[in-house]
């Protein structure tokens, strides 16, 4: 099952929309992706401020990975559809986002998570993520991000 990852394109918009219109569960990770369908699309608008990757298994859009950078981080959301959920579409995502952090001179990307999400917590780890913080309900995870050297 081989994995694409790229730039969301224009083209991919409505692939993007249907992904979330069919995704199970709506709201489970902290709210996301929101339930309302005219909320998800002022969601996917405001995420187009960063940079969104999409992963693609067989022609189907499986996957998205938003990276938003600050001055000197980013966060990420990641979601995948959960009929490609534990194929590594996720770890996809996140190889090309950790490059494109490198190449805009980031020093680390982090993501939210609900405490609960013992599969995300896992997943994270295994990438090199670490926990910054964690409580009952919600944890940060941090990854160092090596700055590309300008050649």
């Amino acid at each position: 099952m081989p994995i694409s990852v790229r730039r969301l394109t224009g083209q991919d918009q409505s692939l993007l929309e249907q992904m979330y219109d069919h995704f199970v569960p709506h709201k489970a990770a902290m709210g996301l992706p929101p339930g309302d369908r005219e909320k998800r699309r002022e969601w996917l608008a405001d995420l187009r401020k960063g940079v969104n990757l999409v992963a693609f298994v067989d022609g189907q859009l499986a996957g998205h990975l938003a990276l938003m950078p600050g001055p000197d981080i980013a966060e990420i959301a990641c979601f995948v559809h959960q009929d490609f959920r534990r194929r590594g579409v996720a770890t996809a995502l996140m190889r090309q986002a950790v490059k494109e952090a490198e190449e805009a001179g980031l020093s680390a990307i982090w993501v939210l998570i609900d405490s609960s999400n013992d599969a995300a917590r896992q997943g994270l780890r295994n990438f090199g993520f670490r926990a910054a913080w964690e409580d009952l309900r919600e944890a940060q995870y941090v990854l160092p991000v090596l700055k590309a050297v300008a050649t």
